[in-house]
C-alpha cells in the first residue's frame, strides 16, 4: 500500500467515494468493493480501513453527496426565508435541483432497499435526515403561527416529506413531462394551501 493510501487521507477517501458514486448507477445492488478499489486506484484493504464495510461505505457516499452539493448552504437559504410561504417555495426549488443531481444514485438505492441491506441502510439514513429537515421547517411554521390548525407538526412534516420524495418528483418530471418551473410552482402552491393557515399572507 502506498503512503497515499494511509487511513484517514482525505484525498483517498474522496477518490473512493467518487468511484462508488460512478459505479453504483451502473451496477446497483451488484456493486462490488473490488470494482470500487480498481476504479479508485486503491486496494480493497484501503476501503475497509476507511469505511469498515460496504454498508458504511454506502452511508458515507450519500452523506458525501450532500456535502458535495452544498446541501447545508441550501438549507440555510431556506431557513432565511422571510415567511412560511417563501420557505416552502425555496424548499421546492431545492428539491427540484437536488433531486435531479442525485437521481441516478437515488433510483438505485430506492429500488434496491428491500433487497440489499447495505443499500437499504444508506437510503433510510438519508430519508431519516430528510424527514428531520422537513419537521424542523414545519416546526418553524407552527412557531410563527402559520401552520393550519388541522395539522400537528408531525403529521404535516410527514406529508411534506412524502410528497417531495424523489419518486413523485421523478414521476412528474420524467414521466408526465412537468418542467422544473411547473414542479416548483405546482408543489409550492399545493403545500402552501394544504399546510398554511389563512393568516400567512406570504
Amino acid at each position: 500500500m502506498s503512503s497515499g493510501d494511509a487511513y484517514g487521507d482525505p484525498e483517498t477517501r474522496r477518490r473512493i467515494l467518487e468511484a462508488t458514486r460512478e459505479l453504483i448507477s451502473k451496477h446497483g445492488s451488484d456493486l462490488r468493493l473490488g470494482d470500487v478499489a480498481d476504479r479508485a486506484g486503491v486496494s480493497r484493504q484501503t476501503i475497509y480501513l476507511h469505511f469498515g464495510d460496504r454498508t458504511h461505505l454506502l452511508v458515507a457516499l450519500v452523506r458525501h453527496m450532500d456535502e458535495s452539493l452544498d446541501l447545508g448552504e441550501s438549507l440555510a437559504h431556506v431557513r432565511a426565508a422571510d415567511n412560511s410561504s417563501e420557505a416552502i417555495a425555496r424548499t421546492m426549488e431545492l428539491h427540484s435541483s437536488f433531486s435531479a443531481a442525485i437521481d441516478s444514485v437515488a433510483l438505485v438505492l430506492e429500488s434496491a432497499q428491500y433487497e440489499d441491506e447495505a443499500l437499504s441502510t444508506a437510503w433510510r439514513d438519508r430519508m431519516r435526515f430528510r424527514l428531520g429537515v422537513h419537521r424542523d421547517l414545519v416546526q418553524r411554521m407552527a412557531d410563527c403561527g402559520d401552520l393550519a390548525d388541522t395539522w400537528t407538526v408531525d403529521a404535516a412534516a410527514d406529508l411534506f416529506y412524502a410528497v417531495t420524495l424523489p419518486g413523485p418528483w421523478r414521476e412528474l418530471t420524467r414521466e408526465l413531462g412537468w418542467s422544473d418551473e411547473q414542479y416548483i410552482e405546482g408543489m409550492s402552491g399545493f403545500l402552501q394551501r394544504a399546510l398554511l393557515s389563512d393568516t400567512d399572507e406570504g
